[in-house]
């Protein structure tokens, strides 16, 4: 990238030799001035010499990329240009003092040339054709002693030569390094990312100090380690994403950053040492490290190193990366700065979605599972815990983790999340903060493994109600901060709200589905439950049972005892449903007094003998006043049905089963049927109106 001000080779070489040959004639006619220059002046020649010199300027300009000064048309131009400036000198009246003036331009004609190699290339030059021109010249001036001048001029021209040599070099190179800085700062201008300037920074140190390898190590309070930022010059991803030291260690890298000191290690140092004491994985042959120190604080490591080349590091190298290390440790502290504005904006940003999400969120599982993502999203947690409170019991439980193995998961709930009472957070109303567990103690119950080194929980509430805990945990030290509790903090406030008004949605989704007075399930939830049933059958090719229940001469019961009485005995036979069913059976109140059961996975026999040993229990029930029912005691019927077998669709199943209820009816009640097309056709009536709550009963 070339600087703002600065002439391009072409236009820098056309302005020295019209400078040159302007400056020379110049001086030469300062006769004018009666200054005396020790011999006659020969100004013809020097017109001409001037003239065929400016016209060598003008072509070497305008045809300068046709003819591409490099190689061998370099060091000629170079002679044309001393020569020409040594046959001037020699027509102004030899080797005068006062022409010594225009020896030390001769030096900085390798300045045309951009490099240290041109300098030099042009002083011997510059020697050797004054060489020439004092052995010609024949004319010395009264009481001149040419051996004299030759080595006093001599000395004056190598000395000069030396000293703008060395003068060119540190400018070259300031310059290099100017511009080097020039080119991050504009890249960093334009794009302040930190992986733009971290790749700046890597390629155009490594090119400054010809290294092979050039990459920065970022000091991470988290893990207490310094690891490699990609992008990084010389080195693959793959190789970087493993490179990581821990500060604690005895590596050589750490020990710099840890004493603020630079690190030199020549290639023989290297040899001594196992590749592991460098960069774990990584053999190197010679090293420079710097600290990169920002605002009092060090921030990480600028690494330079070679992996084969022959060139090794030396003082020159370290004394320049440490002229760059100011430069580029403000280079990345503003990027590291613009990166965690960045974060900050994201987390606020990515707060609003979840609040915006959450508002909309009226299903518990779906709320827990957003609540997960927000935790992995936002926090740098490598387990964490969705934790309810159950008010009744006084414990905790888990209903969403990640990070723990099966095994810990099958302990939930359980210590150390036991007791609430045990809690530390929900005791001092506050979100709990640990950046190191084997400092802080203040809560027994932290989950705290091996592993474990920090640990924050924050409360979900609602008002001043505490719906639960969220709790995060990570194997480094510092990795959760005060912005993260406050962050935290908010999410919980936002869940809680949303835990709450979730929990108002399902208990009246619950109720809509729930038949008041039984607590069982109503037809409607029936229905919905059959349907989904019915395609997990077909999916996985598994058959289901239907049961239909009627309560014996209930009307009677009804009728004699009243409604209060008749409402006990439903609720009574709902219970023992409930209790003599497995979880995943589901029992529903079809209606007045008759109930329904799904049970899953189950043949019409296996169903029959469950049936069987419901109406037994039943049976055995001791229910108020039954003794007056007929027979003594309060019994009830029931119909089977299964699919497919029996049904092809959910209005089919509810009918066979009533069909084969039907049945038990009329064959004397108190008994068991399962659904049989030769016995339960169309022409049986599968609604009775007495069987519904309607007129006199069939015969027993």
């Amino acid at each position: 990238m070339k600087e703002k001000g600065s002439l391009d080779p072409r236009g820098r070489e056309f302005a020295f030799r019209v400078g040159l040959s302007m400056a020379f004639l110049l001086v030469v006619h300062l006769h004018y001035l009666n200054v005396h220059l020790g011999a006659d002046v020969n100004f013809p020649a020097l017109y001409v010499i001037g003239a065929a010199y400016l016209l060598y300027s003008v072509a070497t300009y305008y045809f300068y990329h046709v003819l591409s000064l490099k190689g061998s048309l370099r060091v000629m131009a170079a002679l044309i240009d001393i020569a020409t400036l040594c046959t001037a000198i020699h027509f102004s009246g030899g080797v005068e003092s006062y022409t010594f003036l225009f020896l030390g331009l001769a030096a900085l004609i390798g300045g045309v040339y951009g490099d240290v190699g041109g300098a030099a290339l042009a002083s011997v030059l510059a020697m050797a054709g004054y060489g020439v021109v004092a052995a010609l010249d024949a004319r010395p001036v009264e009481g001149y002693n040419l051996a004299q001048a030759l080595l006093l001029r001599y000395g004056y021209l190598l000395g000069i030569s030396v000293l703008e040599t060395y003068i060119l070099d540190l400018l070259l190179k300031d310059r290099k390094r100017l511009r080097m800085l020039y080119d991050v700062s504009q890249s960093s201008s334009r794009g302040p990312a930190l992986h733009s300037v971290l790749k700046e920074v890597t390629q155009r140190t490594a090119e400054e100090l010809r290294a092979e390898v050039g990459l920065v190590m970022f000091y991470e309070e988290g893990s207490r380690s310094l690891v490699v930022q990609q992008p990084a010059t010389g080195i693959d991803f793959s190789t970087t994403s493993r490179l990581w030291i821990p500060l604690d260690s005895d590596n050589l890298l750490a020990a710099s950053f840890r004493d603020g000191t630079p690190l030199l290690l020549y290639r023989q140092q290297c040899r001594s040492l196992d590749a592991e004491e460098l960069l774990p994985g990584y053999p190197l042959v010679d090293l420079i490290a710097c600290p990169l120190e920002a605002r009092g604080k060090r921030i990480g490591l600028l690494v330079l190193a070679n992996k084969l080349s022959r060139r090794g590091f030396g003082r020159r190298d370290l004394n320049l990366a440490l002229m760059l290390a100011p430069n580029v440790s403000l280079f990345l502290d503003n990027a590291l700065l613009f990166r965690r504005s960045e974060e900050k904006v994201a987390q606020l940003t990515s707060l609003i979605r979840v609040v915006d999400v959450i508002n909309t969120v009226t299903n518990l599982d779906q709320l827990y599972n957003l609540a997960l993502d927000v935790i992995k999203g936002l926090f740098a947690a490598d387990r964490a815990l969705i934790n309810l409170l159950d008010t009744q019991s006084g414990t905790m439980r888990t209903v969403r983790s990640f990070g723990y193995r099966a095994d810990q998961e099958e302990g939930r709930p359980g210590r150390p999340y036991e007791m609430v009472e045990n809690c530390y957070m929900l005791q001092h109303d506050e979100v709990f903060l640990c950046t190191d567990t084997l400092t802080d103690r203040r809560c027994p119950n932290m989950l705290v493994s091996r592993e474990t080194r920090s640990v924050m929980c924050a409360p979900m509430v609602a008002g001043k109600k505490v719906y639960g805990i969220l709790h995060m945990t990570s194997r480094y030290p510092n990795a959760f901060d005060q912005e993260d509790a406050t962050l935290a903090k908010a999410i919980g406030e936002q869940i809680g709200l949303a835990l709450e008004r979730a929990q108002l949605f399902e208990e009246i989704s619950q109720l809509a589905i729930t038949d008041e007075m039984t607590g069982l399930y109503n037809t409607r939830h029936l229905k919905r439950v059959l349907g989904e049933e019915i395609k997990r059958s077909l999916r996985y090719m598994r058959p289901f049972s239907f049961i239909m229940l009627d309560i014996d001469y209930f009307k009677n019961y009804n009728d004699r005892l009243g409604h209060l009485r008749g409402d006990e005995v439903l609720r009574i036979i709902a219970n023992l449903l409930q209790q003599n069913t497995r979880e995943v059976d589901l029992v529903f109140r079809y209606g007045g007094e008759e109930f329904s059961v799904i049970i899953p996975e189950v043949s019409k026999e296996e169903a029959y003998t469950m049936a069987e040993r419901i109406r037994r229990v039943i049976q055995d029930h001791v229910f108020p006043f039954e003794e007056e029912q007929p027979g003594g005691n309060l019994t009830v019927s029931m119909g089977v049905a299964n699919f497919p077998v029996d049904a092809s669709d959910a209005e089919e199943v509810i009918d066979n089963a009533d069909r084969a209820l039907y049945r038990a009816k009329t064959q004397g009640r108190n008994r068991v049927c399962t659904y049989d097309p030769a016995l339960d056709g169309r022409t049986f009536p599968p609604h009775l109106t007495e069987l519904k709550g309607g007129a006199a009963p069939p015969p027993a």
